[in-house]
């Protein structure tokens, strides 16, 4: 800026230019111009903020880069089993089988990324009713751990509930919360080997009740802990299970939207362990 006031506008009324500040990593446009004063010419410089509007450009293009690279693989491998089945792999009916399965999955997850997509921008935007009332975190637990039980049992993992026998009910979207609960389970399941373990409990506190799934997996390393809950953020792509990297994106903003709080901890190689928290039946969701 001071060098902008030193020499300003090289013979032009004002000129518009933006600076970098990388110690604080800021963006800022300044505005240069001359102004007649009382005894001599002076230099009014107009500064803008324009942080945040370059970090939501920056996260607009990681967000297209990642969802063209979730389209573009399975539509890839689409285009590769159709082109093998025009090329003779139709008159073996035990490989047309095969490809036809493997491309209703990949069809299936194309469903899901765009279901999911479609799920995150009503919640961001707002536009998702939320149906609060008395919910008995328990049963839902438990019912939650029944769906997931034959996946699991195909993995080799076993799944626990461990409950408190006087558990308070919570004042919550009995829905959605069922909806929390299963993308942190298929999170789980995909990072868990065979033979490990995901526990569910829960624990009631002042004016919340605490939940947390917690696995015996691999873990997560600590440089990807702060950006787990960020939409198509996957830790390690080669280890993925097809997921679409929205799942945990969408678990945050619905605990946030009963005014709770989602974290994550791990240590790389001794699992990982997600906690949030909803309010309790006698304490108003925000």
């Amino acid at each position: 800026v001071h060098e902008l006031r030193r020499n300003p506008t090289q013979g032009r009324a004002s000129v518009l230019e933006e600076l970098a500040i990388p110690a604080g990593q800021r963006s800022l446009r300044a505005v240069v111009t001359r102004v007649p004063g009382p005894e001599a010419e002076q230099t009014l410089v107009l500064l803008q903020d324009l942080t945040e509007l370059r970090r939501a450009e920056q996260a607009r293009r990681i967000f297209l880069a990642n969802i063209s690279h979730d389209l573009r693989t399975p539509l890839a491998s689409l285009q590769a089993m159709i082109e093998t089945l025009q090329d003779g792999a139709l008159d073996d009916r035990d490989a047309a089988e095969d490809f036809l399965r493997r491309m209703d999955d990949e069809v299936g997850g194309l469903n899901r990324l765009v279901n999911e997509f479609l799920e995150l921008t009503r919640i961001e935007s707002g536009e998702l009713e939320m149906n609060f009332a008395p919910t008995d975190l328990a049963a839902l637990l438990e019912r939650v751990a029944g769906r997931m039980a034959t996946q699991a049992e195909r993995r080799g993992v076993a799944i626990r509930v461990a409950l408190p026998p006087d558990l308070p009910l919570a004042n919550a979207d009995s829905g959605r919360v069922e909806q929390v609960l299963l993308n942190l389970l298929q999170n789980a399941l995909a990072f868990t080997p065979g033979g490990g373990a995901i526990t569910l409990s829960a624990e009631a506190q002042a004016e919340t009740i605490r939940i947390a799934v917690r696995d015996t997996g691999s873990g997560i390393a600590p440089g990807d802990l702060p950006h787990i809950f960020e939409r198509f953020y996957k830790a390690d792509r080669a280890r993925s299970s097809g997921g679409t990297g929205l799942g945990l994106a969408i678990a945050k903003h619905l605990v946030e939207r009963h005014g709770g709080k989602i974290e994550a901890s791990s240590q790389p190689g001794q699992g990982a362990t997600f906690t949030f928290t909803l309010p309790r039946h006698n304490a108003p969701a925000r």
